[in-house]
């Protein structure tokens, strides 16, 4: 068992989305890795998808989802289960806060298919 303190999280911030690796190899984790952030209003992700599955639990905001070309619309308390292999991108419409957990090891990739290196996994 290992705790990893809130101290500890280093936030990276990219295209308008604040992560932190709150449970990682480097952090004990040895199955699934979990993401705590925030996503400024009117953010986006980048279009991407996994080779597994990643939920994502949002604590707090609104926005829509697309998935395999599928709109899905959230609000705070909402959980997205996105399927392994289908392209997905997340759109912030105020503020939102969220945790997202998927295996350990999952390769994200770009719609062109280049790996995407997450740096908030380290």
């Amino acid at each position: 068992m290992s705790v990893f303190r809130r101290q500890q999280n280093q936030v990276h911030s990219l295209q308008g989305n604040h992560i932190a690796g709150v449970a990682t190899p480097t952090s004990g984790a040895q199955q699934v890795e979990m993401w705590h952030g925030r996503m400024d209003a009117n953010s986006a992700t980048p279009p991407h998808r996994h080779d597994t599955e990643e939920v994502v639990l949002f604590l707090k905001g609104s926005g829509r989802a697309t998935v395999d070309g599928r709109e899905i619309r959230y609000q705070s308390g909402d959980t997205l289960v996105l399927p392994p292999a289908q392209l997905h991108q997340i759109f912030a419409e105020t503020e939102c806060e969220f945790v997202a957990a998927m295996p350990i090891g999952g390769v994200v990739k770009l719609p062109d298919g280049a790996v995407i290196d997450l740096p908030w996994r380290k």
